[in-house]
């Protein structure tokens, strides 16, 4: 079962794993999940960049609610 779902805002961040880069986010859209591949488990539009790419769950992160 995935986390994210179609049309939901979410963080990006290219290198979790790397400490220096990992609090570096960018907003990004849910564009599909992808069921059938064995690698990757999003495709994702970047807003900053304008780009689509294709990305693991472990580098996504979810917004969080605004608080009135």
């Amino acid at each position: 079962m995935k986390k994210y779902k179609v049309d939901e805002w979410v963080h990006y961040c290219p290198l979790p794993d790397v400490e220096y880069f990992k609090d570096v986010r960018e907003r990004a859209l849910i564009l599909a999940v992808l069921t059938n591949d064995v690698f990757y488990d999003y495709r994702i539009y970047i807003e900053d960049s304008r780009k689509i790419k294709k990305v693991r769950e472990s580098h996504l992160f979810s917004i969080p609610e605004p608080t009135y």
